[in-house]
């Protein structure tokens, strides 16, 4: 098999099914480019990440996944576990489609597909977390979140008939009523150690999560580290919505006196009691880890990228 040939990974629920709807649209645009193009189609969880590695082995050169920022995830795993030299795409059709954004990698399909066929990749870092349920290992590409962010995401992720921010939205005020207790923490970054009483804690190489919040508004996909934002201090219930408010802007460095950030490769995170919710790039980590480990990949995967977004 040629190395110019393209792998498409399609997931037909992305987005309540907006995925199986797009089929059509992303075959011809690749088509009518010229470009030969298979295109396979998920069956379940976990199944783009098996089917990205079997596409390694067989020597695509490119692999694009077509879905949400979850699929992106197992797409990202499936080729960094091959090994393989491959460039990979992205056509975004997920719910938050927050990696997409921030790649600076248009919506609209066909633009999309634009941008691959260009051939504009670039590398960019890659995180690996061990903890929770993966003990050995899974990669991601945005971030990682303990406390309430991932209360806010997981909570989101229930609603059938929400999509995109208005989920996000309404899980906040769900978990506004029900605030995370703080956590007892120990976080190690590159060797130095402090000691945090903190709700909120997200460790990004990419900036927004959830659709529009900006969690690490000076994070960049290139810069060989990752940033470390969070609250050096419990917050408190009517500090919650001006908080949320500053992570829509961005500025919750500059508004919250209680947000604080750092940057490292290396990141531990370690709690007196068992219970620390994770997520990593929207998916479940653990609802009761007592540890985690983040690494930074500098360079570690080619991405079809756009012009960078403006902050």
């Amino acid at each position: 098999m040629g190395g110019n040939k393209t792998c498409v990974i399609l997931n037909p629920n992305a987005s309540k099914g907006r995925g199986a709807r797009s089929r059509e649209r992303i075959l011809d645009a690749f088509l009518s480019r010229g470009e030969d193009v298979d295109i396979l189609v998920t069956g379940g969880a976990g199944q783009a990440e098996r089917m990205a590695f079997d596409a390694c082995g067989r020597g695509y050169g490119r692999i694009v996944v077509a879905g949400g920022d979850g699929t992106v995830n197992e797409v990202v795993n499936g080729v960094m576990k091959s090994g393989a030299s491959v460039s990979m795409g992205i056509i975004p059709i997920g719910r938050g489609n927050d990696f997409a954004w921030i790649a600076g990698i248009p919506h609209d399909i066909d633009k999309a597909v634009s941008l691959i066929v260009q051939g504009r990749a670039r590398r960019i870092d890659v995180g690996h977390l061990v903890g929770g349920r993966f003990p050995e290992g899974r990669y991601f590409l945005n971030g990682t979140g303990f406390g309430f962010e991932p209360s806010i995401n997981f909570k989101a992720g229930e609603y059938r008939h929400l999509n995109g921010m208005p989920s996000y939205i309404v899980a906040f005020f769900h978990c506004l009523l029900h605030l995370p207790r703080p956590y007892d923490l120990t976080v190690t970054i590159d060797g130095s150690t402090m000691h945090l009483k903190s709700q909120q804690v997200s460790v990004c190489n990419g900036r927004r999560m959830g659709s529009a919040f900006i969690l690490a508004p000076h994070a960049e996909l290139d810069d060989g580290l990752l940033d470390i934002v969070y609250s050096n201090r419990p917050v408190f219930r009517r500090q919650v919505v001006p908080m949320v408010l500053s992570f829509l802007r961005g500025t919750q460095l500059e508004t919250c006196s209680f947000m604080e950030e750092r940057r490292g490769r290396h990141v531990l995170v370690e709690s007196a009691r068992a219970d620390m919710q994770i997520h990593t790039d929207g998916e479940l980590v653990s609802h009761e880890a007592k540890s985690c480990s983040i690494d930074l990949i500098a360079g570690g995967l080619s991405l079809f990228c756009g012009c960078p977004p403006m902050p």
